[in-house]
C-alpha cells in the first residue's frame, strides 16, 4: 500500500518553531504528516539575514514571499523579489536569498521531497541557530544533506 499524508489544518501561528542561521522557522507540515513528500515552513527573515548560495541535490524548493523584499540569487543572476512573488529553486540550481528591506520579510517555503530537508534543518538549528555562526560547521552540514554551499559570482 502506498504511503499517504494525513489530513490536517494548521492554524495561523501553529507549528513547531526553530531558529536556523538567524531565520525564524515555523514548521507547517513535516515529512511525517506528508508521508515524506513535503516539508513546508514559514520563514521570518530579519533585515540583512538570509542563506548563502547553495544547491539542493535531493529536493526542489518553492518560495512564496508573503511580506517584505528579498534579494534572490538564482542561477547566476540577482533580482529583488517583492511580497507576492513566487520563486522556483529546482534541484541542482545554485540559489540563495537575503532580506534587503528594513523590516522582517516572511515567506512560505515548500521542499519536496521533505524528509532530507527536515533532517537538515533539525541538525543545522542545533549547530547554528543564529549568525554569526561557525561557517565550517555550517558548510559541513549543508554538504552532509546534499546542499553544498557555492562559491559564486553573480550578474545583476
Amino acid at each position: 500500500m502506498e504511503k499517504t499524508g494525513m489530513p490536517v489544518v494548521i492554524p495561523a501561528n501553529g507549528g513547531r518553531k526553530m531558529l536556523v542561521l538567524g531565520n525564524e522557522i515555523e514548521v507547517k507540515l513535516d515529512s511525517a504528516t506528508t508521508a515524506g513528500g513535503l516539508f513546508v515552513f514559514e520563514n521570518t527573515i530579519q533585515p540583512g539575514e538570509g542563506v548563502p548560495p547553495h544547491a539542493h541535490t535531493r529536493e526542489d524548493e518553492i518560495i512564496h514571499l508573503i511580506d517584505g523584499a528579498c534579494e534572490i540569487f538564482l542561477d547566476g543572476k540577482i533580482c529583488v523579489a517583492q511580497a507576492g512573488a513566487v520563486i522556483n529553486f529546482p534541484r541542482n540550481v545554485v540559489h540563495g536569498f537575503r532580506n534587503v528591506g528594513e523590516v522582517p520579510a516572511r515567506a512560505l517555503f515548500i521542499a519536496t521531497p521533505g524528509e532530507n530537508f527536515e533532517a537538515f534543518f533539525g541538525e543545522l538549528s542545533a549547530v547554528a541557530p543564529t549568525m554569526p555562526a561557525d561557517m565550517d560547521k555550517v558548510a559541513a552540514i549543508f554538504a552532509k544533506y546534499g546542499l553544498p554551499i557555492a562559491a559564486v559570482t553573480a550578474a545583476a
